[in-house]
């Protein structure tokens, strides 16, 4: 037996469980006509989260509060999609993230002030699954609320999908990934004079290799056991790609005060090597 102790909208309470603990339920209209004090069936319920005094639950009951409910129903709808597209589930943060991001996109789009997405083409090019999904979010919104957003708008969605996906800490953070294996590889392209072969498997690899690796650069420091020799034979071999990485370390170091180890430039160069070998 759930018993109501709050009802934020027709789609959304919070309730009590016989335990007594404390519940925030979604589902449509599981809420239509109720009010606190009266049960509820637990049927209809579609997402339930507990009530805990972490930061999330905490913002999770002011956006209920805060903003209009068809943005929230507007979420529910592009994560289940996402949950079907990409074969996983998401973290419930993306509840969160994607509620207080559509509900300031749409206000800004309205007011007449368009934000342009930067990173808008590589979006597309590395997380083409999520920007699948971005697309269909676009679409739903603009046909719910008679907007016309487009590709950059997608592409800001598409990266809250992957935050949620990978549950990754921050948007910034995923942000200043997406950076990174931007600028990276825009080097590489530069250095070398060729376009990267994007359909190739190696170039599938290496971005992958590229996500981790951004993210590591920021997480506190492993102690590591570095293979000297194959170090040494690669730089060897393949001098051309150690070129490169300097280019990368420099480009780390200046924007992020980042310094590479022997085995990040050992994989990096064994990864160079690979997708320039496979582009040539």
């Amino acid at each position: 037996m759930l018993i109501i102790s709050k009802v934020f909208n027709n789609n959304a309470a919070q309730v009590k469980n016989e335990r007594g603990t404390e519940l925030v339920i979604l589902g449509k209209g599981i809420a239509f006509g109720k009010k606190a004090g009266d049960s509820l069936s637990e049927k209809s319920i579609e997402k339930i989260f507990t009530l805990n005094n972490d930061p999330f639950t905490i913002r999770l009951t002011e956006i209920l509060s805060e903003i209009p409910p068809e943005f929230f129903q507007l979420t529910n709808q592009i994560v289940k999609y996402a949950n079907q597209q990409l074969k996983t589930r998401l973290s419930n943060s993306i509840y969160v993230s994607l509620t207080d991001h559509l509900y300031h996109a749409v206000i800004r789009i309205n007011s007449g002030a368009r934000i342009q997405n930067g990173l808008s083409f590589v979006i597309q090019r590395l997380y083409k699954q999520e920007f699948t999904v971005g697309k269909y979010a676009v679409a739903l919104i603009n046909k719910s609320m008679k907007l016309e957003m487009d590709d950059d708008e997608a592409g800001f969605i598409a990266l809250h999908i992957f935050n949620a996906r990978t549950d990754s800490n921050t948007m910034k953070d995923t942000y200043r990934t997406t950076r990174i294996i931007k600028d990276i590889l825009n080097l590489i392209s530069y250095h070398f004079k060729l376009k990267l072969d994007e359909s190739s498997h190696d170039y599938a690899r290496f971005i992958t290799h590229l996500q981790y690796f951004s993210r590591r650069l920021f997480a506190p420091a492993q102690p590591g056991r570095p293979d000297n020799i194959l170090y040494k034979q690669t730089k060897s071999a393949y001098p051309n790609a150690y070129r490169c990485i300097a280019k990368i370390e420099k480009y780390l170091s200046q924007n992020f005060d980042k310094s590479l180890t022997d085995d990040e430039h050992l994989y990096l160069a064994l990864h160079i090597q690979r997708v320039i070998y496979r582009t040539k």
